[in-house]
């Protein structure tokens, strides 16, 4: 049983933006382990996204119901919440209570909601740098990892959301912000710091690593002029803008470690899953067929991996997981045994060639393979995810990418990847028994 906040003790609410739509499993993991501290914790949706919601399971009276007009998709075409016009409704709603403001995909490894305390005894408005990882069961306590180009979440004292808001009211581009949109956390980290607020490591909120979402930050081109006003940038570009307040996230966030490491050593815990025998089966199978594949994973987590593999076919994460961190030539070894490990978890029909329709598939694969860059190990890395997810995702076996990854393969463990990947033998025939 998990601790949580002392009797009597009024904690934050946590406010998320919950994505009916994608990767909704990572999401509700999150939003469980945020209410198993004991916080109440609310999603803010327009109504179509409400109704998804509460068929997924998630309660009713959780949901903030956000107006189309106080939602992004004017701007966007994504009816995303934005960020004022919330806030301020949270400051009607809620007067007298403390506001954790979360991306969805935010996982409070913490034994206790109590580490809110360290993060408000420094100042009564927070802006959370979070720890990235593989996977919420890859973290472990002695490997930090904080990702200071980003802010995911920001503790807002009860006496000191008003002046936020205000603050908001008179900051040019600040209706604009929205979940999802870059650039919207790096205004409201500045605006807090322009109200004795800071910056700091959580030290103990977890964020699956995968590729962003949006294509590229011009976005951020409107907040620059706030940013400027505020002193926390000088632009005038927003690449340049963007990497000047990066800075600034690093500097603070070195100011405050002291707290950071308190807060990590005091509540961290690491996160555990419980696992099928079904996927310790399947991990000790290829860990015994693939031996040199043992000594950089752990078995828990790859047996956890193992059955999400089985529900979702999520090859970015995979990947992550057998990514050693010692470069290009070990990305393109963990894409190769990321795919046989997901093909054993999820069965596999026999794959199909490319039909002549798949333009993006023969398109993508013609782009990849028709310049002899074997020798070039990021080419390497591309093709062997490429053919990752067509694989895995869409059941498409490109006999050119697959003679591609034959070639480039240096080594007996390389090969036997592949070998393993040959589509006349399903992987759970070519994969011996575990002893």
């Amino acid at each position: 049983m998990s601790e949580t906040a002392a009797p009597g003790v009024r904690r934050p609410i946590v406010v998320t933006s919950l994505n009916p739509f994608a990767k909704f499993a990572r999401q509700r993991r999150c939003w469980d382990a945020w209410a198993g501290l004991g916080l109440t914790v609310r999603t803010a949706n327009v109504a179509a996204e409400a109704e998804r919601l509460i068929a997924a399971g998630i309660a009713r009276e959780t949901i903030l119901e956000v107006a189309e007009a106080d939602s992004g998709r004017a701007l966007f075409g994504k009816p995303t919440p934005r960020i004022a016009p919330l806030l301020a409704h949270l400051a009607d709603a809620l007067p007298e209570r403390d506001i954790l403001l979360t991306n969805s995909d935010i996982f409070p490894a913490t034994r206790s909601a109590d580490v809110t305390d360290i993060y408000l005894s420094q100042a009564p408005l927070a802006a959370l740098v979070r720890e990235e990882t593989a996977t919420y069961e890859a973290s472990a306590f002695a490997a930090r990892a904080p990702y200071r180009g980003g802010l995911d979440t920001f503790l807002i004292g009860a006496a000191r959301l008003p002046a936020v808001n205000a603050a908001l009211a008179q900051t040019p581009g600040a209706e604009r912000m929205c979940f999802g949109i870059p650039g919207w956390d790096y205004l409201v980290g500045a605006l807090m710091l322009s109200l004795g607020g800071i910056i700091m490591d959580a030290g103990v909120l977890l964020h699956e690593s995968h590729e962003t979402t949006y294509a590229n930050v011009d976005e951020f081109l409107a907040y620059v002029p706030a940013m400027q006003a505020l002193g926390a940038a000088k632009g005038p570009s927003a690449a340049e803008a963007a990497f000047q307040f990066f800075q600034r996230i690093d500097h603070e966030c070195r100011m405050t470690g002291a707290a950071s490491r308190l807060a990590r050593l005091k509540y961290y815990r690491q996160p555990t899953a419980v696992t099928t025998d079904g996927a310790r089966a399947a991990t000790a199978r290829f860990l015994a067929a693939c031996p040199f594949i043992a000594p950089t994973v752990n078995f828990a987590v790859l047996a956890a991996l193992a059955d999400d593999l089985a529900a979702e076919a999520d090859m970015e994460r995979a990947i992550n997981v057998f990514t050693t961190g010692a470069g290009a030539q070990a990305d393109f070894r963990a894409a190769l045994a990321a795919t046989v490990f997901a093909l054993l978890c999820r069965g596999e029909a026999p794959p199909r060639a490319p039909k002549p329709g798949d333009k993006r598939h023969t398109q993508k694969a013609a782009a990849l393979t028709q310049v002899d860059s074997r020798d070039d190990w990021a080419e390497r890395r591309a093709v062997a995810r490429f053919y990752a997810a067509e694989r895995v995702t869409h059941g498409i076996h490109n006999r050119a990418v697959y003679d591609y990854l034959i070639l480039a393969a240096e080594n007996d463990a390389e090969r036997a990847l592949v070998a393993m990947l040959n589509p006349m033998t399903p992987v759970a025939e070519a994969l011996p028994d575990a002893a």
